[in-house]
């Protein structure tokens, strides 16, 4: 008797376990729904992390371009010229030579005079070598400036070069602005669209017009 009442207590018990095991369909939306909404959240934070990384790439790219350039022209004591070109089709690409004529930097022919190339290697940073350049939205300059070989300064003192990469999205911009010492400067264009890490750009000096006496 007493077994027979171990045994119908012992099938109730796994009977009831049986039916505790699973998730309810209640469950499983709750689950569903709270996944949605962790991933709609995420998602824009992780758009923005891209883009800001996609923008400091570009600009440390060029930054390490031009400041290699100036150490060139330093160390091997002669003028290097570095050029800059942009198409209709937002195709960018930024060279340099030694010598005071500029370099083409869409010229693809290594033998043609006006490839870019220091030393017989090929010296041009463009698009079709990295897909941040692609951000190069605005580019202020004349095309080319030398660097002096004894003190790294611009040889042409107004020379100048600033340029703008902006993200996908154009919520994060960058410059970077070379001045007539050879100094490349990285800098947020202004505090909405800043890149985190970067200080806000200076603003432009205001030149007084002289009053008339």
């Amino acid at each position: 008797m007493i077994r027979k009442t171990l045994s119908v207590r012992s099938r109730g018990t796994s009977t009831a376990r049986s039916h505790q095991q699973g998730f309810s369909l209640v469950e499983i939306m709750m689950t569903v729904v709270l996944l949605a909404i962790g991933m709609a959240l995420a998602i824009p934070s992780y758009r923005d992390m891209v883009e800001k990384r996609q923008v400091t790439n570009g600009a440390e790219q060029l930054a390490s371009f031009i400041n290699t350039a100036q150490g060139v022209a330093m160390k091997t004591n002669q003028v290097v010229t570095v050029s800059y070109d942009h198409t209709d089709e937002n195709e960018w690409c930024i060279g340099a030579i030694t010598g005071t004529t500029p370099c083409e930097c869409t010229q693809t022919d290594t033998a043609a005079t006006d490839f870019c190339q220091i030393a017989s290697q090929p010296f041009i940073l463009s698009n079709a070598q990295t897909n941040d350049l692609e951000l190069m939205h605005n580019i202020s300059g004349d095309g080319a400036y030398a660097f002096d070989p004894i003190r790294g300064l611009f040889m042409d003192l107004n020379d100048g070069l600033t340029v703008e990469l902006r993200s996908p999205s154009e919520d994060f911009r960058l410059n970077l602005v070379v001045n007539s010492t050879g100094r490349v400067i990285l800098c947020s264009d202004d505090s909405s669209h800043a890149v985190p890490g970067y200080a806000t750009c200076p603003a432009a000096p205001t030149v007084e017009e002289p009053q008339e006496l």
